[in-house]
């Protein structure tokens, strides 16, 4: 297909998703799939009974210039280190678009995750806030329970719903980007994927270094651990 004829199959597309309104019609689900996929996107649907939730998710590439769904213009997320933007062309959830009154990132975030969701419990982890990389859901149990699993210690404080995991370092090459500290002699870092707090998050605008030692050394002492606090 010469450039030409795939610009004039773009635009007939289009014309035909704007042409019809999307109810519970599958015939319309696939015209949106189609334009979707024009943008290098895939569209996500959930059917109900008389209506459809629907969103194009677009795969971000800072290095490409005719993004459509860029982090200026878009609600944008991560899944794990790639950036996926909504594409607002083929989405109805006013939530998600960005442009309007009605934007909310947060509620824009839990209805995206629910679209995407391939029901494991290890995707909520993936799936973080754009720019951020602050967790979307969150499932105290189930954070707690990775931790142990991977050999890390739960520091929890009062409620369980207030914990940071701590888990063991063994390559120096990622400590810089790691609040880490000394446990019995042996590196410990704050593996945020299964944590609350977010001033120990590096990654996270909430990160403050004194205020996270502050934080380890009260739950530590709690917990009956000492936190030694190491240059790396």
């Amino acid at each position: 297909m010469n450039f030409k004829t795939f610009c004039l199959a773009a635009l007939a597309l289009l014309s035909a998703v704007n042409a019809a309104p999307l109810v519970n019609n599958t015939a319309s689900i696939d015209d949106l799939k189609k334009a979707c996929k024009y943008g290098n996107s895939e569209l996500h649907f959930r059917m109900n009974e008389d209506d459809a939730t629907y969103a194009c998710v677009h795969k971000y590439n800072e290095n490409k210039h005719n993004n459509i769904a860029r982090p200026d213009n878009s609600a944008c997320f991560y899944l794990d280190n790639d950036v996926y933007c909504i594409d607002g062309r083929y989405t109805n959830i006013k939530e998600c678009d960005k442009s309007s009154k009605n934007f909310d990132y947060r509620t824009c975030s839990y209805d995206i995750l629910s679209l995407t969701n391939d029901g494991s419990e290890r995707y909520t982890y993936r799936f973080r806030s754009y720019p951020d990389k602050e967790r979307i859901s969150i499932n105290a149990i189930q954070d707690q329970k990775e931790c142990k699993a991977r050999n890390g210690i739960v520091l929890t404080y009062n409620v369980m719903y207030q914990y940071i995991c701590l888990y063991p370092e063994t390559s120096s090459h990622s400590l810089k980007d790691k609040h880490c500290v000394g446990v019995d002699g042996k590196v410990y870092c704050v593996y945020e994927d299964n944590t609350i707090i977010t001033t120990c998050n590096k990654h996270s605008k909430q990160y403050d270094h004194d205020n996270c030692m502050s934080v380890l050394s009260e739950y530590s002492r709690v917990n009956g651990i000492t936190v030694n606090e190491e240059k790396f």
